[in-house]
Formats: C-alpha cells, structure tokens, sequence
C-alpha cells in the first residue's frame, strides 16, 4: 500500500504540474515552445511511473505488458512528434513556388503524418484507458476515469473541426476561440484533472493504511 501510495503521490504531482505548466503556456504564448517540451517531459515521466509503478502492485496495470506498452506509447507519443516536427515541409509560399509536385509531395508527408499521430494516440489512450479500468488497482469506480478523461479530450478535439467545417472560411475566426476553450478543456482533463484524482486516491491510501495498523 505504501508503495502504491507513493507512486501515486509522485505521479499525481507531476501531471498537475502539467496541468499548471499548460495554463501557463495557454496564458504566455510566448513562452509556448520551451513550456511546450517541459509539458511533454513532465507529463511522460509521470505516466511511465503509472505504468510501471514501484512495484507491480503500485503499476496502475499491474505491469501487464499490453496495459504498459500502451502507457509507453501515450508517454512517449508527444515527445516523438515534437522530434520529429523540424523535418516536415513546410507549406508556405516557397513551397507553393517550387512547382506543384513539390506541393503535393509535402501535402501527402503532412497529411500522413497528421493520420498516423491521430490513429497512434486514440489507439493508444483507448487501450491504456481500458487496461487501467480492468486491472483494478485503482479504486472502482475511479479506475474508469482515465476512460472519462480520453472521452473528453477526444470530444473537445473532435467539435472544434466539426463547427469548423459547417462555419466555412467565414466563420473560421469567431470560432477560434472556442476551439482554443475546447483544448483547453480536454488538456486539462488528462493532466490536471487525473493528478488531482491521484493525490485523492494517494490520501485515501494512506488512510487505510493507518486503519488497518491501528486495527492490529
């Protein structure tokens, strides 16, 4: 118990540090691209502890390979497109002026990249929602709301583009801000609202743990 205490009070730290570190970024665009590297370290050095615990009791999948590979690539996964973002084209004007097969070539490299990175993390944050609710070492039923929280996140990504394809280009800019709300809404869902969850669960740990001493 005390073990899984700790795991989860390291780990709810960091993903509300996340949490704070993303408002931050949100508030201070400037400062976007060295937050935005700190937020993807923070937030794959909490979610591998997660994943592996300090024990296997403590591991939030009990260290089943599929629940662990799958936290691996949610840990992992932003950190990999953030590497490998300076090597895409880039469509501006001298992309445009080097000739239409240029163009499409760096259309299809964007576009490809924007389906797999897409397919990789719903996969990913599906399967390790799902090995996390069914290993119950989280507490039920709190042990389903890794699953709540890709819910959110998948539904604040995916309205944003819905209302901006009924919008048309006319309506592209009112509805920006609301799409900025939006991913807010579904960061903080994964970050800020799981690290408050765990430092609960943390607590309620050590309450037990203290229960069943003082029963002895």
């Amino acid at each position: 118990m005390r073990q899984r205490r700790r795991t989860f009070m390291i780990g709810g730290m960091g993903l509300v540090l996340c949490g704070v570190l993303g408002m931050l970024q949100y508030a201070a665009p400037g400062l976007g691209p060295v937050v935005g590297i700190l937020v993807d370290l923070v937030f794959a050095a909490a979610v591998l502890l997660f994943a592996i615990g300090s024990s296997r009791a403590a591991s939030v999948v009990a260290r089943r390979p599929l629940g662990v590979a799958a936290l691996t690539v949610v840990a992992v996964w932003p950190l990999a497109i953030r590497a490998v973002q300076p090597l895409l084209p880039i469509m501006d004007a001298a992309t445009f002026d080097a000739g239409l097969d240029a163009y499409r070539g760096a259309e299809t490299i964007l576009t490809a990249v924007f389906f797999t990175n897409l397919l990789v993390s719903l996969v990913a944050g599906l399967l390790a929602s799902v090995q996390i609710a069914r290993a119950a070492v989280v507490p039920a039923p709190w042990n389903w709301a890794p699953l709540w929280a890709f819910a959110v996140s998948v539904v604040a990504a995916v309205i944003p583009q819905l209302l901006f394809a009924a919008a048309g280009s006319s309506g592209a800019q009112a509805l920006a801000e609301a799409a900025i709300l939006l991913g807010a809404i579904g960061f903080l869902a994964r970050t800020l609202g799981l690290g408050i969850l765990a430092l609960v669960l943390a607590a309620r740990f050590r309450s037990d743990s203290v229960d069943v001493y003082r029963s002895a």
